[in-house]
């Protein structure tokens, strides 16, 4: 089974540098490919990633929220057939929404047994509030969608203002454990679901996560889903 963990942020914000970091000491180990798009000024260093075993495959139609079917399902496809990873990293176009990566994944998920494990947004704290004016709601979609929001060029800002930067901003009130836990059952009993396993996953994301977007701690919907399942 391949893990998929979707890496977003804009051009800039530290993605590259985050990504390295994860690679060195978080999966180290693992058999990972990084899909990323061709656009952008600051791209992944591909001498860093030949030397940590990395393939990069770019998809043809270069951003990867222009084609989420197509396109997007073929290529999994082919990562799958091809390298047989533990894990994919996809770093999508700094302008995409952060949503429809995580739709793609999610129409595919069934049919190739990825699991979407995480999609985490990187956010300049320097510049966040700038982007929020500038791009509206790309900008916006990134940070609302995320399980986790990692804060950087922290060390050039004061911490109170990297604090509020985002949070003023995004932090609507919080699902319970309890109310998510309504909504998983909610869209278990729609889909006619009794006794979920785990090749039903996909499905109950798809179907669950427009109930509790921006109003759930990603990780936490992702461990009570997987607790349903057998």
């Amino acid at each position: 089974m391949t893990k998929i963990d979707i890496i977003s942020g804009f051009l800039g914000a530290g993605k590259t540098t985050f990504i390295k970091q994860l690679l060195k000491e978080a999966i180290s180990g693992e058999k990972v490919v990084l899909i990323e798009n061709e656009f952008g000024q600051i791209g992944i260093d591909g001498g860093f990633l030949k030397d940590a075993g990395i393939e990069i495959r770019e998809m043809n139609s270069g951003c990867i929220c222009c084609s989420l079917v197509g396109d997007f399902g073929a290529s999994l496809k082919e990562v799958i057939s091809k390298y047989h990873p533990d894990r994919i990293l996809i770093e999508p176009s700094g302008v995409g929404k952060l949503s429809d990566v995580i739709k793609a994944v999610q129409g595919v998920a069934e049919e190739t047994g990825l699991v979407l494990n995480s999609y985490t947004t990187v956010v300049d704290a320097k510049k966040c509030k700038m982007y929020m004016r500038n791009f509206g709601e790309f900008f916006n979609n990134q940070v609302e969608y995320a399980g986790a929001i990692i804060m950087s060029r922290t060390d050039i800002i004061d911490e109170c203002k990297a604090r509020l930067a985002v949070l003023e901003e995004f932090a609507p009130e919080q699902m319970s454990e309890e109310q998510i836990e309504a909504e998983i059952n909610a869209v278990l009993a729609e889909l006619g679901i009794d006794a979920p396993t785990m090749k039903d996953k996909g499905k109950v994301m798809k179907n669950l996560m427009p109930r509790v977007k921006g109003k759930a701690d990603g990780k936490l919907v992702n461990q009570l889903v997987g607790a349903k399942l057998s």
